[in-house]
């Protein structure tokens, strides 16, 4: 069988991705700090062969709740790669997004060159670029099948209904926000509703399919979290003193993370999509639709919805960029259709691949541990009690039960977590009270043994002046971060 010259051009594109975010990730040998709670789950499957449901280490032990088969596929995928699988398979499966992308641009317009340059923009969306490099992120397996759901449904038909059935109940099974799909499939609904347009009988099973499934599954799931939190599970018990932060939505923030021109053209895809009632655009436009909405209105972590509307965003503009072609092609200067190519190629290598690269070379660098800090956290767990239990700020907790192998008093897993915001707020006390009294009330509360200082809790909140009570306190190491043991 003979590869077209198109299906070439593809799979270049595919290698440059990857290996472009292998520079990246390959830089530095460990995970960031969500990572590590994912390295610990898997590992625990690698050595018992079951998902780890209570975690001894987080918050000094507590039920935990997750689907586990993204800590399967890595488990499984790590017989053959080792711990490079971390890295790797994560890596892979976002770069296969390119696939994805070419395909839902080839059904929307049918300019084979147009839609592998959208599909090289896609892998350089800063948003999708970063999310995905050094976290071992289940969204790099989440984005690509949910858009090649969109794919699937977008020309449904007796062939494509079996796989359509099979790729729902893996999103669902993989992530909880598969939900967004099955809400940006009702948008695309009323939209297509308003403007008088028939989906189809098959359109509307497959739908009804995808909504009943994904809740129920959801449901099954998430069971116990939606019976002790109600619809408030939707903030995933957030402590009350960030929840504000945690679901603010920056329109700035927004065009900084996705790219302007990719949120320009994607957004005007949209809006001429819908005005000329084309059916594959108001997929698009109901999905990113219900995606925005959740984001107003706060039912959407703002950086895992971005995620998914700068991808659709990426795939709109498809339609803009046709448009325009289009146009210059019917003046009486068409050289300058090729201007025009050349001058967007520039553009886009500057406000996707450029940020894409600076920010995460700086990524690498800033989130995640450094030699020392891996240093520090292997001498505790060689040197000290199996049940020991330190004291961290809330975005270390998981890289301190990951390295170190110790109980934490609070990480960012906060669903089924007990007393977030309490727990939260006597944390951010403990490192900027000027008493010890007040100090040393917290760590006898938690039974605290450790107190890990990084530079960034320091440059916050000062020196902590109570650490230096050499009766209560004993330096163990001085550098950054510091880190004190409690004799008191």
């Amino acid at each position: 069988m003979q590869i077209k010259r198109s299906q070439k051009i593809l799979i270049l594109i595919f290698l440059v991705v990857l290996f472009a975010r292998i520079y990246f990730a390959f830089q530095t040998p460990y995970l960031d700090n969500s990572g590590n709670l994912v390295k610990r789950y898997t590992e625990n499957i690698i050595n018992t062969g079951k998902p780890m449901f209570y975690d001894s280490l987080s918050y000094n032990g507590r039920e935990v709740l997750y689907s586990p088969l993204w800590h399967y596929i890595l488990a499984v995928t790590s017989l053959v790669f080792g711990s490079a699988a971390f890295k790797l398979i994560p890596l892979i499966f976002s770069s296969f997004l390119v696939f994805v992308v070419y395909l839902l641009s080839k059904r929307i317009v049918d300019n084979d060159e147009l839609a592998l340059f959208i599909s090289l923009m896609s892998g350089f969306i800063p948003m999708v670029f970063l999310d995905t490099l050094i976290s071992a992120s289940i969204y790099s397996l989440v984005v690509p099948v949910m858009f090649y759901l969109i794919y699937l449904f977008m020309d449904i038909d007796e062939k494509k209904v079996t796989a359509f059935v099979a790729f729902s109940f893996v999103l669902s099974l993989l992530h909880p926000v598969s939900i967004l799909l099955s809400l940006g499939l009702l948008a695309y609904y009323i939209l297509s509703s308003s403007e008088n347009l028939s989906i189809g009988n098959l359109k509307e099973e497959a739908m009804i399919f995808n909504f009943v499934s994904t809740f129920l599954i959801q449901f099954i799931i998430y069971k116990k979290a939606f019976l002790e939190y109600g619809i408030s599970v939707i903030w995933h018990n957030v402590p009350s003193q960030i929840l504000q932060d945690y679901f603010d939505f920056d329109l700035l923030g927004m065009m900084y993370r996705i790219g302007a021109l990719t949120l320009i053209f994607g957004l005007v895809g949209i809006i001429w999509g819908i005005a000329r009632k084309k059916d594959k655009v108001l997929l698009l436009s109901g999905f990113s639709l219900a995606t925005l909405i959740l984001l107003w209105l706060r039912l959407l972590e703002p950086r895992i919805g971005m995620l998914f509307l700068s991808v659709a965003l990426v795939i709109s503009s498809t339609y803009t960029l046709n448009l325009f072609l289009n146009y210059l092609g019917k003046t009486k200067l068409p050289h300058y259709k090729t201007g025009f190519i050349l001058i967007v190629l520039g553009l886009i290598l500057v406000s996707l691949a450029v940020p894409s690269f600076v920010y995460a070379s700086k990524h690498v660098k800033e989130d995640v541990p450094s030699a020392y800090d891996v240093l520090v956290l292997e001498w505790i767990k060689e040197n000290s009690l199996p049940d020991t239990t330190i004291a961290a700020p809330l975005g270390k907790g998981n890289m301190i039960s990951g390295i170190a192998g110790k109980r934490t008093v609070l990480d960012d897993n906060f669903l089924l977590a007990p007393e977030t915001s309490e727990r939260y707020s006597d944390i951010v006390r403990l490192y900027g009270t000027k008493s010890e009294v007040e100090a040393l009330e917290i760590i006898a509360k938690y039974n605290i043994d450790y107190i890990f200082i990084p530079i960034e809790t320091e440059l916050e909140y000062g020196k902590i002046k109570w650490i230096d009570d050499e009766n209560c306190f004993k330096g163990i190491f001085f550098g950054t971060p510091k880190v004190y043991q409690v004799i008191c």
